[in-house]
C-alpha cells in the first residue's frame, strides 16, 4: 500500500489547437436571415395546426442552434429570456465549407472536420421575439444588454438555426426498419419508445405528459408505461397504437403526434438481443472433476448477472447461484431455450472450462432481464421485451439490489461489480450518450458499483480485397489477415460499439482471437486471424463520448472462423460468420434437451470476453480482501475503495503487446499524428490483459496500491520509493500508472462528465518514456493508464521518490464541493532474469516512510 497523499493545488492544464475562421458580420447576417425567416414560417404553419388540433395550451417549439465552435456558458443567457427554456447542448462534427474552416498561420487546413454544438431549446413566442429583437441588434451592431453578449458569440457561430422536426425524431433510431419487418410480418399493431425532451420543471413535464397521451388517444393507441429518471434528464413511455401510424411521416401529416414539439425520439423496443448458436447434435459433456462438487462457501454475492435465465441446476452452477426473478420471466422459458444465461453464468463461475481453472468460492447474484424472443421461430434468440422501458428495467434492478423495492430490503448490497453482456443493435454509439449509458454512469457513482459492458458483436460479412479464385490457396497466408484489419478499418462506421457500452464509468470490453480450445480440422472453415493476440473479427471498435478510449479492454472471445460465400463480393472474396457449437471457442455449459444437466458447447464472442472479464474482477476482489486482512503498516482499503480499485487494477494489466505492431504496419499512413490518439485505441483500447501480473508479485516487480478522495482545484501527490539498486544502471526498466474514479454526471451539458482527474507520469527519476495511448487520449474519460519505459541510467539518492500528482478539476457544471474517490495502482519492474531485488527495496523503504508518517501524527 502506498501511504497517505500529501494535498497541494492541482496542476495546470494547458490548451491548444488551431483557429477557426468564421464568416464576416455581412456575410453572417446575408446567410442567417433567410433562416430565420423560414422559422418564422414554420412556426406560424405549426401554430395554426396545434390551434386547430389541441386547445387551451401554450404553443412551444424546439429550436435548434447549430454552431462551429461551442459557447462556454451559454447557459447563464438563455436563463435571462424568459420563455426559453434549456434543453439539451449536443456535439456534432461540421464539414467545413467557404465559410467556416480551420486556419493555421493563415492557410486553410483542407478537409479537417470542425468542432461544432448543437443547442436545442423549447421556446414560446414571447421568448422568440425577444430572440429576433437580439438578431436586429446583431445585423445593426448595436450594443447587447448586460448578460446577453452570449447571444452576439451565438449569432457570429451560428452555421443553422430551425425547428425540430419530424425527420429529426425518426434519425437513425432505428424505428422505421423495425416498422418495415412488421408490416411484413402481417403485425397489426406496434409497440415503440417515445422519448420526450426533459423538463427540468415538473409542472412542463406533466403538461408535456397530458398532451401525448391526448395525442395516443387520438392515434387509437394506449401508454404501457412511463418512466421519469430526473438525474439523468429522461422521460420516456412505451407505446402501443395501430401499425399504421408511421405510414406518413412528414411534416404535414394529419398524424399530430409525429408533430409533437415535446417529442425528442421515437425509438423501437426489443432490439437489445443475443443469437444462440445454432442446434446440432455436437454437444459436449462435461469432465467430471472434484472441483465441480465443490459449493461456494461463501453466500454475499461480488458479481451480478444482468442477462437471459440461467439453468440454475446444471451440474455446473447447482447452488452456485442466486436467481432474482420478480417478473417471473422465468414463465416465459423452456428449460432448452436458457442459453445464454447459462454460458455468461459457466464463464464467470468456472471460466472457460478447457483452462481448468478454480471456481469462484462465492455465489453470483443473477437477474433475468431477457426472455425467449417471440419473433424468432428458427434458433430461439433470446431479448429485453417488447412491454418494458430497457432505461427504467435497469433501473429497478440496480435500485433493487441496493436499495430494494417497496418496503422489502436491499437483495444483493454485496455486489461490487455488474455484468452486462448485451447492446442495443438499433442504436450503436454516435456522439451523444444514450439514456442506457446515462444510467449506468449515474448508478455508477451513486451505489459505487462497476459495470462491465460488451461491445457488441459484429455479425457481418467481411469482404476481403483479394480475388475470390485466390482465396483458398491463400488459406495460411498472413495477409489475409491484414486484409481483415484493413475490412475492419473500413468499415468503422458499421462497427460501431453499441448502447450503453459508451458510458464513462463503465468498462467496454472487446475480445481477442483466442481461447484454449483445439480445432482436429478446420475443413472449409477459415481461421482468419493468425496472431493469438489480435482483436477478434467480430468485436466492435470505439472510440467512445469526446473520442475517450472505447473499448476499454480486451479479454479473450474466443475463435471466431469463417466460411466463404460463393457469391463472392464483385469478384472479391467474402467470407460469412460460422456460429456453431464446436470448437474452437470457450467452452461452457449449456441447457440441452431431454432434461440433460450436463452438457456443454463451444462459444465465442464479445459477451463470452466480458464474462470472463467479470470473473477476473471476482479474483481481484478476492484479493483485495486477502491485502486487506494481512496489510501491514499502510493505509486499510475500506468498502468505500474497493470497487474503484477494482476498476484500476482491472486496466493494470493492460497493453497493447505485439499488436500495435502489425497495426502500425498495415494501417498507419505517412504523416499520421492522431494513430496513438484516434485510431489504434478504437481497436485495441488500453490492451490485452495479462491477469498474472496483476494478481502476483515478483522479486522484480512490485505493484504499489493507493486511493483516497479529492475536491475540484485540488492536487495530491503519492510518492514511491526508489529502489537502490537500479540507480545509475542501464537496465531496461518499466513504470505502469493506472488511475481509476466514478464521475458524477451533468446529462444536459456536453462536456457531461462534471469530474476530471489526471496525473503527470513522473519520467526523470527512472529515466522513462510513454509507451502505447497518447497522453490526451487516456485524459478523456475515467480510467488514465500510463506505461513508461527506459534503459538510459538514471542516478538518484536512496532516499528520492517518484512523486505523482493527482490533479482535479471541474469539466461539466455542477461538481461543487464533492470530494471524489479514486484510487491508482503503480508498478515498476525489470526483467525477470536480472538480480534485482525491486520488491523488497521497495517494500522496506516503505515501511520506513509509512512509519514516519505515523508518527509524526
Amino acid at each position: 500500500m502506498l501511504s497517505t497523499p500529501t494535498t497541494v493545488d492541482r496542476a495546470r492544464r494547458h490548451g491548444g489547437g488551431g483557429n477557426v475562421h468564421y464568416p464576416t458580420r455581412n456575410k453572417q447576417i446575408n446567410r442567417i436571415a433567410p433562416k430565420f425567416q423560414r422559422l418564422d414560417n414554420a412556426i406560424n404553419r405549426q401554430r395554426a395546426s396545434v390551434r386547430d388540433n389541441i386547445s387551451g395550451i401554450t404553443p412551444e417549439h424546439a429550436l435548434v442552434f447549430e454552431t462551429v465552435g461551442t459557447i462556454e456558458d451559454f447557459i447563464k443567457a438563455v436563463k435571462k429570456i424568459e420563455g426559453l427554456e434549456w434543453l439539451v447542448e449536443l456535439e456534432e462534427y461540421i464539414i467545413p465549407d467557404e465559410d467556416f474552416f480551420e486556419e493555421k498561420d493563415g492557410e486553410r487546413v483542407e478537409e479537417k472536420q470542425l468542432n461544432g454544438r448543437v443547442f436545442l431549446m423549447m421556446s414560446d413566442q414571447k421568448a422568440i421575439n425577444e430572440l429576433k429583437s437580439l438578431w436586429n441588434r446583431y445585423q445593426n451592431s448595436e450594443d447587447f444588454p448586460r448578460g446577453y453578449a452570449k447571444f452576439r458569440d451565438l449569432f457570429s457561430k451560428l452555421k443553422d438555426l430551425r425547428l425540430w422536426d419530424v425527420s429529426d425524431r425518426f434519425y437513425n433510431t432505428g424505428l422505421l426498419e423495425d416498422w418495415e419487418e412488421r408490416k411484413k410480418e402481417g403485425q397489426e399493431n406496434i409497440k415503440f419508445e417515445i422519448e420526450l425532451w426533459f423538463r427540468n420543471d415538473q409542472e412542463k413535464r406533466q403538461e408535456a405528459s397530458t398532451i401525448i397521451k391526448k395525442l395516443i388517444k387520438e392515434a387509437d393507441g394506449h401508454v404501457l408505461n412511463e418512466s421519469v429518471i430526473e438525474e439523468i434528464a429522461y422521460h420516456a413511455m412505451l407505446i402501443e397504437t395501430p401499425i399504421g401510424i408511421f405510414s406518413d411521416l412528414n411534416n404535414n401529416s394529419d398524424v399530430m403526434l409525429i408533430k409533437a414539439d415535446s417529442i425528442m425520439y421515437f425509438r423501437p423496443v426489443g432490439q437489445s438481443l443475443v443469437v444462440v448458436p445454432e442446434e446440432t447434435e455436437d454437444i459436449f459433456e462435461s469432465e467430471k472433476s472434484d472441483k465441480y462438487e465443490q459449493i461456494p462457501v461463501n453466500k454475499e454475492p461480488v458479481v451480478a448477472l444482468f442477462d437471459g435465465l440461467p439453468l440454475q441446476n446444471h451440474e455446473l452452477l447447482r447452488e452456485r447461484l442466486i436467481i432474482d426473478d420478480p417478473d417471473n420471466y422465468e414463465s416465459f422459458y423452456q428449460a432448452n431455450e436458457r442459453v445464454h444465461g447459462t454460458s455468461m453464468a459457466s464463464l464467470i463461475v468456472h471460466g472457460e472450462l478447457d483452462a481448468n481453472e478454480l471456481t469462484l468460492p462465492r455465489v453470483i447474484y443473477v437477474r433475468p432481464i431477457m426472455r425467449p424472443n417471440p419473433r424468432d421461430w428458427m434458433n430461439k434468440s433470446e431479448c429485453i421485451p417488447e412491454d418494458v422501458l430497457l432505461v427504467d428495467l435497469i433501473h429497478r434492478a440496480v435500485k433493487r439490489i441496493f436499495e430494494g423495492d417497496g418496503t422489502d430490503p436491499p437483495v444483493a448490497p454485496s455486489v461490487k461489480v455488474i455484468n452486462i453482456s448485451i447492446g442495443d443493435l438499433s442504436r450503436p454509439f454516435d456522439l451523444q450518450m444514450s439514456p442506457w449509458a446515462r444510467l449506468l454512469d449515474f448508478l455508477s457513482q451513486k451505489y459505487n458499483v462497476l459495470f462491465l459492458i460488451s461491445t457488441g458483436n459484429y455479425t457481418n460479412s467481411i469482404s476481403l480485397d483479394i480475388p475470390r479464385d485466390d482465396l483458398l490457396t491463400m488459406k495460411d497466408d498472413p495477409l489475409i489477415e491484414r486484409k481483415v484489419l484493413e475490412n475492419i478499418s473500413n468499415n468503422i462506421l458499421d462497427r460501431r460499439i453499441l448502447s450503453p457500452s459508451e458510458s464513462m464509468n463503465s468498462l467496454c470490453i472487446g475480445a481477442s482471437h483466442e481461447d484454449l480450445s483445439k480445432i482436429e480440422n478446420l475443413g472449409s472453415r477459415y481461421d482468419l486471424i493468425k496472431h493469438s493476440l489480435l482483436v477478434s473479427p467480430i468485436s466492435r471498435v470505439g472510440l467512445g463520448y469526446r473520442n475517450s478510449i472505447k473499448p476499454d479492454l480486451l479479454f479473450s472471445g474466443g475463435r471466431q472462423l469463417y466460411m466463404e460465400n460463393i457469391m463472392g463480393d464483385n469478384g472479391k472474396a467474402m467470407l460469412d460468420i460460422i456460429n456453431s457449437p464446436i470448437p474452437p471457442g470457450h467452452r461452457v455449459a449449456y441447457p440441452g434437451k431431454q432434461g440433460k444437466l450436463t452438457e456443454t458447447i463451444f462459444t465465442r464472442g464479445t459477451s463470452n470476453a466480458t464474462a470472463l472479464a467479470t470473473r477476473f474482477s471476482a479474483q481481484i476482489y478476492e484479493m483485495l480482501v486477502n491485502l486487506r486482512s494481512n496489510v501491514d503498516n499502510a493505509q486499510i482499503l475500506s468498502d468505500e475503495y474497493i470497487t474503484i480499485m477494482i476498476k484500476s487494477l482491472l486496466v493494470h494489466g493492460a497493453s497493447w503487446q505485439q499488436a500495435y505492431s502489425l497495426f502500425e504496419e498495415t494501417l498507419r499512413k505517412p504523416n499520421n499524428r492522431t494513430f496513438k490518439d484516434k485510431q489504434v485505441p478504437r481497436y485495441l483500447g488500453y490492451g490485452f490483459v495479462d491477469g498474472s501480473r496483476v494478481l502476483n508479485c515478483t522479486d522484480q516487480r512490485i505493484t504499489l496500491l493507493g486511493f483516497s478522495k479529492i475536491k475540484q482545484e485540488n492536487g495530491q501527490i503519492f510518492e514511491v520509493p526508489l529502489p537502490p539498486s537500479l540507480s545509475s544502471k542501464k537496465i531496461k526498466r518499466r513504470l505502469t500508472i493506472t488511475m481509476s474514479w466514478f464521475t458524477p454526471i451533468n446529462a444536459n451539458n456536453q462536456k457531461y462528465r462534471q469530474a476530471q482527474l489526471w496525473f503527470n507520469p513522473p519520467g526523470d527519476e527512472l529515466q522513462v518514456n510513454r509507451l502505447e495511448a497518447d497522453w490526451q487520449a487516456v485524459q478523456r474519460g475515467t480510467v488514465q493508464h500510463e506505461i513508461l519505459e527506459g534503459d538510459t541510467a538514471a542516478p538518484f539518492l536512496e532516499e528520492d521518490t517518484l512523486k505523482i500528482k493527482v490533479s482535479c478539476r471541474e469539466d461539466a457544471g455542477g461538481l461543487g464541493d464533492i470530494e471524489i474517490p479514486y484510487a491508482i495502482v503503480v508498478t515498476i519492474e525489470v526483467a525477470e532474469s536480472l538480480d534485482i531485488p525491486i520488491y523488497n527495496e521497495i517494500r522496506d523503504r516503505l515501511r520506513s516512510i509509512v512509519n514516519v508518517q505515523t508518527q509524526t501524527r
